[in-house]
């Protein structure tokens, strides 16, 4: 018995039974009616059809049943699950093409959150009042008034607060910001100004609260109206509505002015939130420190964290703190000082993740710093992350500009033994770098491993530079004739069809000389 028939079993249990006890009553309206009701919420709800005008005439003739039917459809299947779209034509049908909505408020809340689109849990809403159905509550409303907003759909919210309005439930607090919340976001913070204008008409039974007022600060901050948000904290966040800024106040105007560059005012705002008393958070501090950071002043935002740290008790600064520090001082190839904070940072408990890693790695790179780049790499192995392709292609581009080939082969092979391919395997514009280094290699009779030779294989004939491949081969044919390192490579040799294709065919090794499968190469890192 599949789960949606155990739920409706009671249901037809209830029908029989009622069917039993008119039976010894042959003039019972009920016993030509019970059959048809079975048949109902078998083909309803367990074939998932829409009503039949038979259906339909049983419906009518007796309500219930479509509380029936609306109870069942609302307990099928599993409570997080969305409704099957057989489920969803028999709602839509009933409520909007033949206007019998579910009775109670608590059904219709019921089913509303069984919707996975907001928008078709709007339209059954909509629908269901339209055919009379008893209003929901608040919290009904705005759940979808959630729903919708991470929709992005605006238009949607405003009309669902509309018909909210026209069914008489009375807005609150919450609705009210969720509401701002999505208008600010669309960048429509004038109508958002009004819809706050209204709640403080005289009469209004809501008041904006300060998350209501931080909304708007933040939606002028963010269209870069900051005099007309400054203005707003000043005059109506004080004076009209009564309500201190708060921490998250000053953190949307200190932000604001960092994004357009005026970390001087960004300061200010701080200070005036040090001296209203104000408590700072580590948000506060990451925005002074990345707006410092922004502006080229690394020295002014370290200087700035380590005052703050010991200034402001509860904020010692985070991972973000830190990482961008580490990052800024990269920059400016201050290598020592991003190495003391990037330890001074697990030292105070925020442990590097992945992508602080791969910063420091791309940052001592660049510095030519390549043994404390391949150090770096290694720790970030035992700390549980692996190397994606990024890193290898910045520490083999590091190996390369010093004209180390030899590591920058093995860390070649190490990429590919990982299941990665490094940058440009399968570019017909591979950068001619990678060619001087192939030459540089032949030049001083670098001969790569096997495992590279593989990679180069797969590559060169497919971008039509076979004959690049050549010398290195004659290399290995060098090795085999002086009995040298040749059994890895035995049997994997490939051979050209067509000097102008440049194609060939690969058959690889199974197995080496002494019936080992060849080592891949090491590498430092």
């Amino acid at each position: 018995m599949s789960s949606t028939s155990r739920l409706v079993a009671p249901a037809f249990n209830k029908i029989l039974s009622l069917r039993r006890l008119s039976s010894s009553s042959s003039s019972s309206p009920f016993d030509h009616t019970a059959p048809s009701a079975v048949a109902l919420l078998s083909s309803l709800v367990l074939q998932e059809h829409t009503p039949s005008s038979a259906a339909l005439s049983l419906i009518r003739a007796q309500p219930s049943l479509a509380d029936e039917l609306y109870a069942l459809i609302a307990v099928s299947g599993k409570s997080d699950a969305p409704l099957t779209p057989g489920s969803l034509a028999i709602l839509h049908s009933l409520a909007a093409c033949h206007r019998i909505p579910p009775s109670s408020a608590s059904l219709l809340s019921q089913l509303l959150a069984r919707f996975s689109s907001p928008d078709d849990a709007t339209s059954f809403l909509r629908d269901s009042l339209a055919a009379g159905a008893p209003a929901p509550d608040v919290y009904a409303f705005n759940s979808l008034l959630t729903a919708l907003g991470r929709a992005g759909d605006l238009r949607g919210m405003t009309e669902l607060f509309t018909s909210m309005r026209g069914a008489s439930v009375q807005p609150n607090v919450v609705t009210y910001g969720i509401l701002l919340n999505g208008l600010c976001k669309a960048g429509r913070v004038g109508e958002a100004l009004k819809v706050l204008g209204g709640m403080s008409r005289p009469g209004s039974d809501v008041r904006p609260d300060i998350v209501i007022l931080n909304t708007v600060v933040d939606g002028l901050c963010k269209t870069g109206r900051l005099q007309e948000a400054i203005m707003f904290v000043d005059e109506r966040m004080r004076r009209v509505h009564v309500c201190a800024p708060n921490t998250v106040t000053y953190n949307c105007l200190a932000d604001a002015f960092c994004r357009v560059g005026d970390v001087g005012m960004a300061c200010e705002v701080v200070g005036r939130m040090e001296k209203e008393g104000v408590p700072p958070n580590v948000v506060t501090m990451n925005t002074i420190v990345g707006g410092l950071c922004r502006v080229g002043r690394v020295g002014a935002a370290l200087e700035f964290f380590r005052e703050k740290r010991t200034a402001w008790p509860e904020t010692k600064g985070n991972a973000m703190t830190y990482s961008t520090l580490v990052s800024a001082f990269l920059h400016c190839n201050n290598v020592g000082m991003a190495m003391e904070l990037f330890h001074e940072m697990a030292d105070q408990g925020h442990p590097p993740d992945a992508i602080m890693y791969f910063t420091m790695i791309s940052g001592l790179t660049q510095a030519r710093r390549l043994e404390d780049a391949c150090t770096m790499a290694s720790s970030m192995k035992k700390a549980g992350f692996k190397l994606d392709a990024k890193a290898y292609n910045i520490l083999i581009g590091g190996f390369c500009r010093k004209k180390r080939l030899r590591e920058a082969y093995e860390l070649l092979a190490e990429m590919k033994g990982a299941g990665l391919q490094p940058d440009g395997l399968q570019d017909k514009n591979m950068p001619e770098k990678a060619f001087e280094l192939m030459d540089q290699m032949r030049d001083e009779r670098c001969t790569p491993d096997y495992v590279t030779l593989d990679i180069l294989m797969e590559w060169l004939p497919g971008i039509g530079e076979t004959e690049r491949l050549k010398p290195f081969m004659q290399q290995w044919d060098l090795k085999d004739n002086h009995g040298g390192d040749k059994a890895p490579f035995l049997g994997a040799r490939r051979e050209v069809k067509g000097a102008a294709g440049g194609r060939y065919l690969r058959s690889r090794a199974a197995t080496t000389r002494d019936g080992e499968t060849g080592t891949r190469g090491t590498s430092r890192c």
